[in-house]
C-alpha cells in the first residue's frame, strides 16, 4: 500500500552570500522522504551580507524580521535561521530573543511560525547531550571563532580546543 505523503513547507532565512544551505537542507530532508511519509518544499528569504564582520552580521540580523514576514506569506510551518555567527554576534542567549522576535514578526503578518536557528539548535543539542566540555572547529577567522567559543561557554559548556582559519580566503 502506498502511503500518502504530507506536504511540509520549510522556510530558510539565509545570508545573501550563502551558497550551501539551500542545497544542503533540502538534500537532507529529501533523503528522509524515502523513510517517512513527509514531502518538503523549501522557501527562502535572504538577508543582505557581503563581508563576515561583527557589524555586518548585526545589520544582517536586523534584516531577519523582513525575512520572517516574507516567509510567513508562504505559510511555512517552520523557519530555519541559518547563520550561527549572526545570532552569536548579538550577545549571549540571543538565540532565544531572535526566535521570539521572528515568531512575533510572522504572527504580526498573520501566520505565526516557530523558528529554529543554528545557534539555538547547537545550544539545545549540547544541553540535551549533557555536554560539559567540547572541542570545536570553526570556519571563521580568530575573532569570530572567539565569539563562538564565548557564546558556547556562556551556556555552561567549556570549550577545550578550538581550531579556526588562520588566513583570509578571498
Amino acid at each position: 500500500m502506498i502511503s500518502q505523503k504530507t506536504a511540509r513547507r520549510v522556510g530558510l532565512i539565509v545570508p545573501s552570500s550563502n551558497v550551501t544551505m539551500e542545497t544542503e537542507i533540502p538534500a537532507l530532508l529529501r533523503a528522509r522522504e524515502d523513510i517517512f511519509p513527509d514531502h518538503f518544499t523549501f522557501h527562502s528569504s535572504r538577508m543582505r551580507m557581503k563581508n563576515v564582520t561583527k557589524e555586518e552580521l548585526e545589520r544582517m540580523d536586523d534584516d531577519s524580521l523582513r525575512c520572517a514576514a516574507e516567509l510567513s506569506d508562504a505559510a511555512v510551518e517552520v523557519q530555519a535561521y541559518a547563520c550561527l555567527v549572526a545570532i552569536m554576534s548579538r550577545g549571549h542567549g540571543y538565540h532565544n530573543v531572535s526566535a521570539k522576535r521572528l515568531f512575533e514578526a510572522s504572527a504580526a503578518n498573520g501566520s505565526p511560525t516557530p523558528t529554529v536557528s543554528s545557534a539555538g539548535a547547537l545550544v539545545d543539542a549540547l544541553h540535551s547531550l549533557g555536554a560539559k566540555k567540547v572541542s570545536i572547529i570553526c570556519p571563521y577567522m580568530k575573532p569570530l571563532s572567539k565569539m563562538v567559543v564565548d557564546y558556547i561557554e556562556s551556556e555552561g559548556v567549556e570549550v577545550k580546543i578550538i581550531w579556526h582559519w588562520k588566513f583570509q580566503i578571498t
